[in-house]
């Protein structure tokens, strides 16, 4: 989005209005900033047979949850109360899909944690998967790169995020073989 997209989210009569748009765009922020540790720690918890890691994991799980289900309220007071038209009733509709996308990220990092668990409990802890270290690197790139173009309101980079999940989808049918 343009410059002058981005200013129309700043400029209300309504202070109020200003500010709930704000606080939305900060939360979604703030779980997107969890989801792409919760990767992090994931992957290295299995990498390093770190079942403390792993648990930390787990209860961050609980946290995006239960934002995801505070921004959706969020969502559904600013459509309810606000109206909202446009470029604000976008933002609104958007981050809605968005934090379900986000909270099934953190999901599948909670997996890997409790696999990484498993495998630890088991002693079948696995060492050096570089093909892993190097997927969840790349996802965890896509994943800032998507807070970094949604907190800017590029749409040209979201673009180019979208166009990396071939790569990586590639990356993993490669690894799995």
């Amino acid at each position: 989005m343009s410059s002058a997209t981005h200013e129309t989210h700043n400029q209300h009569i309504s202070q109020q209005f200003n500010q709930n748009l704000s606080e939305l765009r900060n939360h979604f922020l703030e779980m997107g900033g969890l989801v792409q540790r919760q990767i992090t720690d994931s992957v290295d918890a299995l990498i390093n047979s770190d079942t403390d890691l792993a648990d930390s994991v787990n209860k961050t799980e609980k946290r995006v949850d239960d934002m995801e289900r505070m921004i959706d309220e969020e969502c559904t007071q600013i459509i309810a109360r606000r109206q909202p038209a446009a470029s604000d009733l976008r933002l609104v509709l958007s981050t809605v899909k968005m934090i379900a996308d986000l909270e099934r990220i953190g999901d599948e990092a909670d997996k890997i944690a409790k696999m990484a668990i498993r495998l630890s409990d088991d002693g079948k802890a696995p060492r050096g998967y570089i093909e892993v270290r190097h997927i969840s690197k790349h996802v965890s790139q896509m994943v800032n790169g998507a807070l970094d173009s949604f907190a800017r309101f590029d749409a040209n980079m979201a673009l180019d995020i979208i166009r990396e999940d071939k790569t990586v989808d590639a990356e993993y049918g490669s690894a799995i073989r």
